[in-house]
This record gives C-alpha cells, structure tokens and sequence, in this order.
C-alpha cells in the first residue's frame, strides 16, 4: 500500500469512527431573572438550588440575572419588547401576561400529577391566573401580620401574651406605646406598593372591600368600612401614635425605626424579622409575632404572591418548566423559609420540622391560611398599586381634612383604569 493510500484509509477509518460515536450533548442555557437574587437572605439559597439543578440535569445551565430591585419590571419590559427576555421570571403575573411577555402554563400544569399540582390552594393559584389561563406557578410570598417588642411592651405595662385582637384594643395599646420620641408604629406612605398592601391589611380588617368582585370598581371611598379604615390608619400620625414623616417611610425607614426601638410595633411580613435582628442582633428573642386586629369575626390580611413564569421569548420552554418544577419542591420552600425567611406557598410544608419546631414562623403559616392573595389580578395593578393609590395616600397624609375628597376622586381615576382593557 502506498503512502498516499495509507493516509487515504486512515482518514477514512477515522471518519467512520466519529460518525459511529454519539455525539456530545449540547449545553443549553436558560437565564433567570428575578429581583430577589441580589438580595443577601436568598443568595446561599438560589446558589444551592442551580448546583443542584445542573448536577441533576447536565445539559442545561442555569444563568442568574442579577437585577436590582428598583430596575426589575423596567429591564424586563425592555428585554420582552425585544423578544430577548430571560427564559424564567418572576414578574406581575398579570401585568406581564396581559402584554404577551409570558407564555400560558396550563399544557405543562395539567400534564404533572395529581399530587403536585394539589400542593397549592385554589385561592394561591388563583393570583397566578389571568383571563382564564395560569401564567406562574406560586413560589414564594410574604404574610403581613402585626410584629411587636417585647421589651417595649412590657414596659408600657401591657400583656404580650394578651396581644390585641381589635381596633380598640390596638388603639389603647398605641396610646401606651407613644411617647418620649417613641411611637407605637409607623405608616407606610413611601412611594413604594409596599404602601398600598399596608393599607389593604387595614381596610380587610375592618371588613371593607376596596374593589368589586371582577375588579371593574373601585370602592375605596364608596365602600363605607374601606373609607373608616383609611381615615383611622392614616390619622394615627396626626395623634401622635405613629411615627412622623410618614410619606417618606417606606420598608426600609420602617425597619430601620424598629430596630432602633422607636417604634413598638410594625406591620410586616416574616422576612422583615431577619432584616431588623440584622441591624439589632440584641433584639434576638425579644419579638414576637400576632394576628393583625380585627373589627370583624371573618380574619383577613395580605400575603404577597411571587410566581415562576416562563417569558414568550424563551426557546426552550420544556427545559424552563423543568426548572420551574425544581425551584417549587417542598425541600426549597422550607429552605425560603428558614434561611430567607420567605414564606412558602405550598400546603403542604407546616409540618417540616423546621418550620413546626419555629414557633414565630408557625405562626406567620397561620397567619397565612386567612390571607388574600397579592397583586390583585388586573392588567394595570402594577401602575394603580405603585402610583395612583400611593398618591392618594400621600396627599391625604398632607392634608387630612380631605381624605374623603382624595379617595372619592381615587374611585373616579381606577374605575377609568380598571374598564380599559
């Protein structure tokens, strides 16, 4: 054989050799976004979920997008208008499904077993659904509940065993609580939506209903028990039972004024524990956690929604839902709970140890069995709950003779809103 023909079949059988050998997997990438990545609470969580997930699933990456918070929605409209959106978000459902940023999950849902998909309530599901169709999958929340000072409430000669469970008991409590540059709470009126799920709790414990059933109402002002608990949560400043300044108080000013004792009693959502023992490590087991009071026998407060949901700019949408899937085991929703203090939204995780050995985070899951669901699912919720509603509650915070006048005119402004879709 000549050289040439040597080479000749030597190349030859290396061909055929490679084209015998499977070829190698492609690595796929999908991006996820969400605002709470850069928070420091989560971050040994979501690191230990994507090892984890690459570990078991090698042949796809999971690429974090590090966004801060106040930059989120805007980065994200941008890139869903440019068809370049992460493949996972965690976005306003809603707002998001509305401009055709998401893509509908029902074919994946409906195709897992029984058992998975009973693991979240009708009533958690339902903040992920939108013109009939499910848009995320409920991950993670946060129940608002009324988190008092130990030491300062003793102090003032009150019970915290007896914590209040009315209006009027809260009141006597705040009057006991104020004084000597100390106040018995704060006010959220900062120009975040923090302000208005503040004010929902307020308005559900007084049995009011801010908007009709199908959300084509408004009834902040038109509904009499909404309109009495507007008028007695933002007059505690003008009392002297809250903390001044309140159009400027926001979650951050609010933790910060509780951690510094002066304010005894804050309403909140679980993960603000973690915050405050952060600036304060010797208010460590001196707080404890109640039921926010109530002016009716049916309880009801807020708990945030953040769903999963796959972007419709994503290309591989099976490989996202895995993920997905992944991100919502009962093994995560503890470890949110424990470590970032976020509560989980699964049914089915109160009797982990972890979470049914913590007393304060119990009671934060008992809380969360009579709390409605938030965003409230309306394509301009995400607009009306940071600007309008905020607005209105900064006004009539200025000028408290004319809360009714302010609120009336807010009814006017949404029912505009709600109806034009």
């Amino acid at each position: 054989m000549t050289s040439r023909s040597l080479k000749i079949a030597l190349l030859s059988t290396t061909l055929l050799g490679l084209a015998a050998a499977p070829l190698a997997a492609e690595t796929l990438t999908l991006q996820w976004q969400t605002a709470n990545l850069t928070e420091k609470q989560f971050e040994p969580v979501w690191h230990a979920i994507i090892e984890e997930f690459e570990a078991a699933h090698p042949d796809i990456k999971i690429e974090p997008i590090l966004v801060a918070r106040a930059d989120h929605w805007t980065r994200f409209v941008t890139a869903a208008q440019a068809q370049q959106a992460p493949c996972i978000v965690s976005v306003d459902v809603t707002t998001a499904a509305y401009n055709g940023y998401l893509i509908p999950l029902d074919e994946y849902w409906n195709a897992e077993p029984e058992g998975f998909r009973q693991a979240w309530s009708e009533s958690i599901l339902s903040a992920a659904r939108w013109d009939g169709e499910l848009w995320g999958v409920p991950s993670w929340g946060g129940v608002y509940a009324e988190v008092y000072n130990r030491d300062l409430v003793e102090a003032a000669g009150l019970d915290p065993e007896n914590p209040p469970a009315t209006w009027a008991d809260y009141m006597t409590w705040a009057e006991a609580l104020s004084g000597d540059e100390q106040w018995a709470t704060a006010i959220l009126g900062g120009r975040t939506d923090t302000t208005t799920r503040t004010l929902l709790t307020w308005i559900y414990s007084n049995g009011g209903e801010p908007f009709n059933e199908d959300m084509t109402e408004a009834r902040f002002a038109a509904d009499p028990r909404s309109l009495e608990a507007i008028k007695t949560y933002l007059g505690m400043e003008a009392e002297g039972l809250a903390a001044p300044g309140a159009t400027t108080i926001n979650y951050l000013e609010q933790t910060n004024l509780f951690a510094q004792n002066r304010i005894a009693t804050m309403r909140n959502a679980y993960w603000s524990i973690a915050k405050v023992l952060g600036d304060n490590p010797d208010l460590e087991g001196k707080l404890f956690v109640a039921d926010p009071p109530m002016n009716v026998e049916e309880k009801a407060t807020v708990a945030t929604m953040t769903a999963d949901s796959i972007s419709s700019s994503c290309a591989h949408p099976d490989e996202a839902w895995e993920f997905i899937k992944f991100n919502n085991e009962r093994k995560w929703a503890v470890q949110r709970a424990t470590v970032a203090n976020w509560m989980p939204l699964r049914n089915d995780v109160s009797d982990e140890p972890e979470i049914a050995d913590n007393p304060m985070l119990r009671k934060f899951v008992e809380i969360g069995g009579y709390a409605r669901t938030y965003p409230l699912p309306h394509p301009h919720w995400a607009d009306i709950s940071t600007n309008d509603i905020v607005d209105a509650v900064q006004e009539a915070l200025l000028e408290p003779e004319r809360v009714e006048e302010i609120f009336r005119a807010l009814d006017v402004k949404l029912n505009e809103k709600l109806n034009d879709v």
